[in-house]
């Protein structure tokens, strides 16, 4: 009886001993043995440079994530950037459920404010979700998005409220080595974009890279560095048992290929309109100085750089 009874516990502690997004037998692990959403607190800080958009960028981003209870998690994301010469400023924050070996679904929103004298600021907000299957990932994100520049402009919407959506997959040909492929939607602008991701020998070290191709002739690689906060374990074992991939980097991408649209509208019209004024680019629009028409037939001169 002692015999059957510490096999059945032993079996029931094997089951548990899974590979990340393995399939255990149907009803062989109860609630209380599945894995937790968050293994622990944990968090990532990495920085990304390169071109964005034909300009220098600079990419500094944090996130941190916590269990909430065995089956829920929160991860807060911070962002700073320096595109050019201008700096922008935000965070966003994620509540979700997660099985490890199956999936996520949560929610999560973020924010983002271009700090200089014609401001402005966008956000996102809606529902994530992950698969896992094996050695493949596949994710998504729909919801809403905002952008609202400080000055409108005659040639294209400054202050709209749009759908955003994107679809993911990665692979994990190696345990710490993982390559992705996604494809998003917002503001009616599209954006293709792969990027790798290779965690090193030395402890909670990892090498990023990426590329992205969008409407309106918008591109940027980036190469960067990341570290991993917490315990020691593989790249897809990190990305399914601890922190989400974060949104910062989605908001400021979406602002850059609307901007595209901007600045390849605002040339045409100072092209098409001689006076109104003068022409150059940076991330997300060009600086343009134009008299823009006040509700009381007013105006005034505007430069925008978002």
């Amino acid at each position: 009886m002692a015999f059957t009874l510490a096999e059945a516990v032993h079996a029931q502690t094997n089951a548990t001993a899974l590979e990340p997004g393995g399939r255990p037998e149907k009803f062989a692990v109860s609630a209380s043995l599945r894995q937790p959403a968050v293994s622990g607190m944990n968090g990532k800080m990495d920085y990304s440079g390169g071109e964005m958009n034909s300009s220098a960028g600079h990419n500094i981003s944090g996130s941190i994530s916590l269990p909430v209870s065995h089956q829920f998690g929160f991860q807060a994301d911070a962002l700073y950037s320096r595109i050019s010469e201008v700096n922008f400023y935000g965070g966003a924050g994620h509540l979700f459920w997660r099985d490890p070996d199956y999936g996520l679904l949560g929610l999560t929103g973020g924010y983002l404010y271009r700090d200089s004298m014609d401001s402005v600021a966008t956000f996102q907000s809606g529902v994530e979700g992950e698969l896992y299957w094996h050695r493949f990932t596949l994710g998504f994100f729909g919801g809403v998005g905002n952008i609202n520049y400080q000055y409108s402009t005659p040639f294209i919407e400054t202050r709209l409220n749009r759908f955003v959506g994107r679809v993911s997959a990665d692979y994990y040909p190696l345990d710490n080595l993982r390559v992705g492929a996604a494809f998003s939607t917002a503001f009616r602008e599209e954006l293709g974009k792969v990027d790798i991701e290779y965690q090193t020998p030395i402890n909670g070290i990892a090498l990023t890279g990426e590329a992205a191709s969008g409407n309106y002739g918008y591109h940027h690689w980036l190469l960067g560095v990341r570290y991993y906060f917490g315990s020691k374990k593989s790249l897809r074992a990190r990305q399914r048992q601890d922190d989400p991939p974060g949104l910062m980097p989605q908001i400021i991408q979406s602002l850059g290929v609307y901007g595209a649209e901007f600045n390849s509208k605002g040339k045409a019209y100072i092209t098409a309109n001689p006076g109104t004024g003068t022409y150059h680019e940076q991330y997300g629009t060009s600086i343009q100085t134009i008299i823009v028409s006040l509700p009381s037939r007013q105006t005034v001169p505007v430069t925008s750089t978002p």
